[in-house]
């Protein structure tokens, strides 16, 4: 979370604030642990009761205003206000009961998705992927220990989660140092082989860091992230996947998968969306094979001239995010060294990595000028738009960008990056009615 808010902030942001990175994530990590420590003791101090009733204070507000959000917006308004009052209420309903339920919901959550990130990593390889397997074995650990210590499951959670975040804050500080008067944030959050299997030359850091420095925005022209759902670019009805179907791939009825598509357009000026120049095979009893981030599957790529003529030639997206605030600048200079490698990879260097990574290139400093104000800071520190985002990026590095995860990672950035103009107090249901119907009059 933190390394996508000093993106968005910009490189100048980094320069003079980083050292306070250093403080607020010792402080934070000290903090969760104290949370964590205080319920092994079996007289827990955390307050649990009064926890619960401002979550469930925060969750009302947030679906009361919810339906007044714009577009991806209120799908993730929704999404927490309906998570945050779950939890709210299984806390306030009863504390012993509460806390053996909690534990159970934390425990299999954490669970599933320590089991998926280190099978995932095993089965495709990235760079540094045992130490993915390490940290999915961390969260699967952590599971059995919310299973047998169910004494105060909220605390536990509350503090893991703080220790986790602090130690991630300190190491975001150590990167930032590297930061100097003519580097780019992008390149410091930036996997490692985003240009294919090797790290960015000096001279094309040089190149991408003098352009990024240039004025942000561009009048006239929308950033679009085009989408190719699973579901929606299979040619026949896929079976029925929910989750699968939404994030990895979709089968149809003759077993041919479909894995979507995703590209972004700057219309009239660019379009990023990159194709394996000759058909990969997707059987699957290759599946499997070509799933590995290994540069024995890196094949020759192609990158498409316009969306108009990839829609004519297939279908058109069925999803699209679009942005209005944009650096155009820092993206166009990722866009002139990216397309120089016709490199692609299957869950290392594919469509969607590659628009996740030109939307990254795309959005840095464009929130330089709310960076101005500490209030105004710690309230994007505080979106929740911007922890959704952090952790669909940091499920697709574990794993694998795909079409469904740019898809969430775009809204939420969307969210973070076009805020809605009203406070919530002025957004509940009776005053938004009210100003429509007063809008109405005067007309």
């Amino acid at each position: 979370m933190v390394q996508i808010a000093l993106l968005l902030f910009g490189a100048e942001f980094v320069r003079t604030k980083s050292k306070y990175l250093w403080f607020i994530g010792l402080l934070w990590g000290t903090l969760g642990a104290l949370v964590f420590f205080d319920g092994l003791d079996g007289q827990l101090y955390f307050p649990l009761k009064t926890f619960g009733f401002l979550l469930m204070i925060e969750s009302i507000v947030t679906l009361s205003v919810a339906s007044s959000g714009a577009g991806a917006q209120k799908a993730v308004l929704y999404f927490k206000g309906v998570t945050f009052l779950f939890c709210a209420l299984v806390i306030v309903i009863n504390q012993k009961y509460s806390n053996l339920l909690l534990s159970v919901m934390f425990g299999f959550s954490f669970f599933i998705i320590g089991l998926f990130v280190g099978v995932s990593a095993w089965v495709v390889r990235y760079p540094r992927w045992q130490l993915n397997i390490f940290y999915g074995l961390v969260q699967m650990f952590f599971a059995f220990f919310l299973f047998i210590h169910n004494q105060a499951a909220v605390s536990f959670f509350l503090g893991f989660l703080m220790a986790g975040s602090g130690l991630n804050c300190l190491f975001t500080a150590g990167r930032a140092r590297r930061i100097r008067h003519a580097s780019s944030v992008f390149q410091l959050i930036q996997p490692q082989g985003t240009l294919g299997h090797r790290e960015w030359t000096l001279e094309e850091s040089a190149a991408l860091a003098a352009l990024a420095e240039k004025q942000t925005g561009l009048s006239g022209n929308m950033l679009i992230v085009h989408i190719w759902t699973p579901e929606g670019s299979a040619e026949h009805t896929p079976v029925s996947r929910p989750v699968i179907n939404r994030y990895i791939a979709a089968v149809d009825e003759d077993g041919v998968i479909s894995t979507g598509h995703a590209a972004l357009e700057v219309p009239s000026l660019l379009y990023i969306s990159l194709y394996p120049a000759e058909d990969i095979d997707r059987s699957p009893s290759e599946f499997f094979r070509v799933l590995k981030a290994t540069q024995d599957n890196d094949v020759k790529g192609s990158f498409q001239p316009s969306y108009e003529t990839e829609a004519a030639d297939w279908c058109h997206s069925d999803r699209q995010v679009i942005f209005t605030n944009y650096n155009i600048a820092s993206l166009s200079a990722f866009w002139q060294i990216y397309s120089r490698h016709e490199i692609y990879n299957l869950t290392y260097r594919n469509c969607s990595s590659s628009v996740a990574y030109a939307l990254e290139a795309a959005l840095e400093g464009v929130l330089s000028s709310r960076s101005k104000s500490w209030a105004h800071t710690l309230k994007i520190f505080f979106m929740p738009e911007l922890w959704i985002a952090s952790q669909v990026r940091k499920r697709a590095l574990m794993m694998a960008w795909t079409p469904g995860l740019v898809m969430d990672y775009a809204r939420a950035l969307s969210a973070v990056v076009h805020p809605v103009a009203l406070p919530w107090s002025q957004r509940m249901p009776w005053k938004w009615r009210y100003s429509h119907q007063q809008g109405r009059a005067g007309k």
